[in-house]
């Protein structure tokens, strides 16, 4: 436990590190283990040592509930993000779920143009504002209800995600939803680039930002509080799980919203079916001031 924690900790200096981090749950309950069992033996320069792992532990699982959103009792806008997988043979059971979901925007990732044309006219009459780069190096939609002011995308680069982004007119001021998926787990160096080019994007905005999709990190990463802190963003998830879907129990929180302090958390479901996915979907409801 405590060379694992060691090993977390310099996530900084060696981006592959950062998969330790990805199950902090896990060690904060092996070292709770290492602690009781000490205890109860007796040997007090282990307890010691294995209650010193377990503070530690405690402070970096609570390290992402400082950038965790604000709250209010009221909904203004549902936003539903979900990774469909790009080998996904059941579009009709997405299609059928986002109806039901009826959220105002959704963001799906993974989308190529098989899916494309599997999933989105069958949404058309529901969602008629559609931006794809589902058949580009980029495999994103952003559906909604709403027209917006401006949108647009711009592919996967070594040094920058894809996205797609829409601007909205707001109630009182126009506000940015942008949808993305970052590198993969087993590319940290690259993912390191993508967290820098979005917090220099995010800075520039003036506007209130919505970011969401599939973060391929988790609440308890180091990158991930990285870039909240340095775009001054708020989480809107921390202690839920979307991935791995399927024949599997999803274990860790890939799929989030992080968006600017004005924006508030109403509420976060989980899908309860991966409809073909190996991830969850995940519906944020919140609220712009």
């Amino acid at each position: 436990m405590l060379l694992a924690t060691m090993l977390g900790a310099m996530a900084g200096l060696f981006p592959y590190l950062e998969l330790i981090n990805h199950f902090r749950w896990l060690l904060l309950a092996g070292s709770a283990v290492v602690a009781l069992a000490a205890f109860w033996t007796g040997g007090r320069v282990l307890f010691r040592l294995g209650a010193a792992v377990l503070v530690a532990n405690v402070m970096l699982a609570a390290l992402p509930l400082m950038s965790r959103a604000s709250t209010s009792a009221r909904s203004t806008l549902r936003v539903t993000t979900f990774n469909v997988w790009i080998g996904n043979h059941e579009p009709q059971a997405v299609v059928g779920f986002l109806r039901e979901e009826d959220a105002d925007v959704v963001v799906l990732q993974e989308v190529g143009s098989r899916l494309e044309q599997e999933i989105v006219p069958w949404l058309r009459d529901k969602y008629p504002h559609v931006i794809s780069c589902a058949r580009r190096n980029c495999g994103l939609v952003l559906l909604s209800k709403a027209a917006w002011l401006d949108a647009g995308s711009s592919d996967r680069t070594r040094s920058s995600p894809p996205v797609v982004w829409a601007r909205f007119a707001g109630t009182s001021k126009p506000y940015v939803i942008t949808g993305l998926h970052l590198a993969y787990p087993f590319q940290p160096a690259m993912q390191v680039d993508h967290i820098d080019w979005l917090a220099d994007r995010l800075r520039q905005g003036a506007e209130p930002q919505i970011l969401v999709g599939d973060f391929n990190l988790t609440p308890f990463s180091l990158k991930l509080n990285v870039l909240a802190f340095k775009a001054n963003l708020r989480r809107h998830a921390t202690l839920g799980a979307s991935w791995p879907a399927g024949r599997f129990v999803p274990v860790v929180l890939l799929d989030n919203l992080l968006a600017s302090p004005e924006v508030r958390a109403v509420n976060v479901s989980y899908g309860a079916a991966s409809h073909g996915s190996d991830h969850y979907p995940v519906t944020f409801d919140i609220a712009l001031d």
